[in-house]
């Protein structure tokens, strides 16, 4: 079924990881009543100083670790990890054009510094650039220093090329964090994504392979992970390519909406 997707891709000329408590009433002690009623004033004030947006709520609804949408959505996000590529994206960027689809794109700031008009290209067509470090380490076997040099470097460098700051997103390397990380985006006000569909291009798979890994699986909600590029600027990515031809316009017809992760994550529209 694949190889036949993908042949016909290729006839009709498209270009190519308590129970219940009583409680008793305690009688407020003299002079304690205006303290009380001051508290219900600050109480009062806070309240509507968040809801001016004078003040940022702590995050509770919203989880610092994505692994997916909600399943009630026929929408997907499409992400990619290790570029930008001078030789990859701008393909992908094309295809991502001609089938009407958004999608993220996590970055090494080596790369952002080296390459900031692509970076900029992807912010014009509606795309979102999200963090994925400096140099590309295991963030869970470096310290502390190293980890937030990492993660604020790339953030530095985003902001010279223009990227969006609010709810900024970190995908770390091999998809691997800890608490210490967690703890450390939730107090920085950051997302950490994941995944919960891997294309397995990582692996040097070929096309047909990329493409059964994704459409055999995906479901509402999903978030996809391919790459555009690799840690070292090695890896052959004409299989991504060849694949997201087939990929792109099959979801497309089984009516998936393509957006970025953020647009997934808060119910908004391309």
């Amino acid at each position: 079924m694949v190889e036949q997707l993908i042949r016909n891709q290729q006839v009709r000329g498209s270009n190519p990881r308590a129970g219940s408590r009583k409680w008793r009433e305690v009688p407020i002690k003299s002079g304690t009543g205006r303290y009380l009623a001051a508290g219900v004033c600050l109480a009062l004030v806070a309240l509507l100083a968040v809801g001016a947006g004078l003040v940022r709520p702590v995050r509770g609804a919203q989880p610092v670790i994505i692994r997916a949408g909600e399943h009630e959505r026929h929408a997907v996000a499409i992400t990619f990890d290790d570029g930008p590529s001078p030789s990859y994206t701008p393909k992908i960027l094309s295809l991502l054009k001609q089938y009407q689809a958004h999608a993220t794109f996590f970055v090494l700031g080596r790369k952002v510094e080296k390459y900031p008009g692509l970076i900029k290209t992807m912010l014009r067509a509606g795309h979102e650039v999200g963090n994925h470090t400096f140099d590309h380490p295991y963030l869970t076997k470096t310290d502390q220093l190293t980890r937030e040099q990492e993660i604020e470097t790339t953030g530095l460098d985003l902001d010279l090329v223009g990227c969006p700051q609010k709810d900024r997103l970190l995908r770390p390397p091999y998809s691997a964090f800890d608490k210490r990380l967690v703890s450390y985006l939730d107090h920085t006000h950051k997302h950490l994504v994941l995944w919960s569909i891997d294309s397995g291009d990582w692996q040097g798979l070929d096309a047909a392979t990329i493409v059964n890994n994704v459409l055999s699986r995906v479901q509402n909600g999903s978030i996809i992970i391919f790459h555009d590029s690799d840690e070292k600027d090695r890896a052959d990515r004409s299989p991504t390519v060849a694949a997201l031809k087939v990929i792109l316009p099959a979801l497309r017809a089984a009516g998936y909406q393509l957006l970025t992760v953020s647009e997934l994550i808060h119910g908004k529209k391309p």
